[in-house]
């Protein structure tokens, strides 16, 4: 697989991918699970003292590396590795490319924003299937991340999915703050909400984005 139309979609990530953070979320470290070609770090390059980004799509990877390169230059302190966020470290799973229902293509606008490491079936035939694999990734905790570079200020995730396994029943008390967006069943959104709610609070939300601060 290849990113389809590179140039538009980096045009269109940069508009799309603009969360609206509180003023008062900057500095510190920031963990970036599904960074893509490097959107987020682009368009808050000065917002944290360091990145630490994540993401299983090598041209992904060699975009975000790239596009980032400017900022690098100036002194910004990132550094960005091919892994999957998930519940356990060091297991090897599938990264999946989602093929749309129009096409069942994986060679469609956004397919490089739209890779994932769960299985999951869409109205009309879309969704991730295994056999649209398009290699292994290792994967890392957040236990393991908190274990390496310690308390993290913002933690934003866009994982297609994997962000139950990532985040549900784990320790968030050494993570400020939460911008999450949520995928798939209602049910699942909900527990996964609810188990957030326990140490953080909810001060912003739009679209599937959610936006948490530690209490």
């Amino acid at each position: 697989m290849k990113i389809n139309n590179k140039e538009g979609w980096k045009d269109y990530i940069l508009r799309e991918a603009r969360y609206e953070l509180p003023e008062e979320c900057k500095g510190g470290l920031c963990i970036d699970a599904g960074t893509n070609i490097g959107d987020f770090p682009m368009n808050f390059s000065t917002r944290f003292d360091k990145y630490i980004c994540y993401d299983v799509f090598d041209e992904n990877i060699e975009e975000a590396i790239r596009n980032t390169s400017f900022q690098k230059e100036l002194g910004l302190d990132i550094e960005i590795h091919k892994r999957a966020v998930w519940d356990s470290s060091n297991q090897f799973i599938d990264a999946i490319a989602y093929v749309p229902w129009d096409t069942h293509n994986t060679d469609h606008f956004g397919n490089s924003g739209n890779v994932g490491c769960v299985e999951y079936d869409c109205a009309r035939g879309a969704g991730w299937k295994k056999e649209n694999s398009i290699g292994l990734v290792s994967t890392i905790s957040l236990d393991t991340i908190i274990e390496t570079y310690g308390d993290i200020n913002l933690l934003k995730v866009d994982v297609e999915g994997s962000e139950y396994q990532f985040l549900q029943n784990k320790d968030l008390s050494r993570v400020h703050w939460i911008a999450l967006e949520l995928h798939f069943e209602l049910d699942k959104q909900l527990e996964l909400i609810s188990w957030i709610n326990n140490t953080h609070t909810i001060v912003k939300e739009y679209d599937n984005i959610k936006i948490w601060k530690r209490k």
